[in-house]
């Protein structure tokens, strides 16, 4: 009875560590930045193929936010796997990035929260999850993609807000990379709907009032 006790405990141990989002680590091969200097995004020096370039302070201001969630630099990196991530930056609510990668015929996506307030000091990660997704989630995602026709967008449009919350898509395809920024957009906007697809397939509860 004690062997079976012992045995059914060290069960349970294991289901509760793999539960706790542990498993990730077995698809994410992305490696997360090893300083909070580095920035997640390209300057105009850069060798990238965007239209316009992020200026210190924002650019700054974005990277410190993904360093806190553990996320990758996706600009630069060397994986071959299809990557797009929709970085949600929010004036007083969490911080979050949404992952959504192609790894030869597997699809998964990946989601963080931080407690910090996007507008604000970045915070430290308290939710890190991912789940497989089906070839038609991927597809139907990149029928998004071409309907807001993503990779043709401008990267930045200047918006004079004090409030509000800053979208943010990155995409990198084979030697291809774009990021395109967007104050609030609203929720007309195909680019919104996008990103806002991203938002509808994890288990996040957020109200409609609260998706600014």
């Amino acid at each position: 009875m004690k062997i079976i006790l012992i045995l059914l405990t060290l069960f349970l141990t294991s289901l509760a560590i793999f539960s706790f989002g542990q498993s990730y680590q077995s698809t994410d091969t992305l490696l997360v930045a090893s300083d909070s200097s580095q920035l997640y995004f390209p300057l105009s020096s850069d060798n990238v193929s965007i239209d316009d370039a992020f200026d210190s302070s924002e650019n700054t201001w974005y990277s410190q936010h993904l360093f806190s969630l553990k996320e990758p630099i996706i600009f630069n990196a060397t994986s071959r796997n299809e990557i797009y991530r929709f970085t949600w930056l929010r004036s007083f609510d969490n911080a979050v990035a949404i992952r959504i990668e192609r790894h030869g015929d597997n699809y998964y996506l990946f989601w963080k929260v931080s407690d910090g307030k996007g507008g604000y000091a970045p915070g430290k990660l308290i939710i890190n999850k991912q789940i497989s997704i089906d070839k038609a989630t991927w597809q139907k995602f990149k029928k998004c993609l071409r309907q807001c026709d993503f990779w043709n967008l401008k990267t930045n449009v200047l918006v004079l807000n004090d409030d509000g919350a800053q979208w943010i898509l990155e995409g990198k395809e084979n030697k291809n990379y774009h990021v395109v920024v967007r104050w609030s957009p609203t929720k007309e906007a195909s680019f919104y709907k996008c990103c806002n697809m991203l938002i509808e397939l994890t288990d996040l509860n957020i109200k409609s009032e609260e998706k600014y």
